[in-house]
């Protein structure tokens, strides 16, 4: 009987420990820590890019968010700075990131990009060029 509630008291402490090593944090501190809106990550989390807790006080229930979701929302954010959407970049953080997207698929995905990334490279040379040219006519004509 002894064992048991030694047993029991040492179990309390050891969860105790984890949830108080684990860091969580409302959606301001995510915030912060990331730079994005309150609402952008309100929309991250409402189309499944990321993920939170519910913690009810009182009335009221809360969001919490670990310390994974700031790592997700940079990775996001460098994606989308990359070119991908958001949707190609939730395919990539749900299959790729656990490795059910074959090698074959990856390569294919990566080409895709690469073509993406030239086509739009082409149209803003063409839109440079047109802004150059534009502004050397306005300067012969000032």
């Amino acid at each position: 009987m002894k064992q048991r509630k030694l047993w029991s008291i040492l179990h309390s402490q050891v969860v105790f420990i984890q949830n108080f090593l684990v860091t969580v944090m409302l959606i301001g501190q995510l915030s912060k820590k990331t730079g994005l809106s309150k609402d952008t990550i309100r929309f991250y989390e409402k189309i499944g890019l990321i993920t939170a807790t519910d913690k009810q006080a009182g009335t009221r229930i809360y969001k919490e968010y670990d310390e994974e979701m700031v790592e997700r929302l940079s990775m996001i954010n460098q994606g989308k700075g990359l070119g991908f959407t958001l949707g190609e970049m939730k395919q990539l953080l749900d299959e790729w990131g656990n490795g059910s997207i074959p090698k074959s698929e990856q390569i294919r995905i990566i080409e895709r990009k690469l073509e993406e990334v030239a086509t739009k490279m082409q149209q803003l040379h063409q839109v440079e060029n047109y802004l150059i040219n534009k502004l050397g006519k306005l300067k012969d004509d000032f």
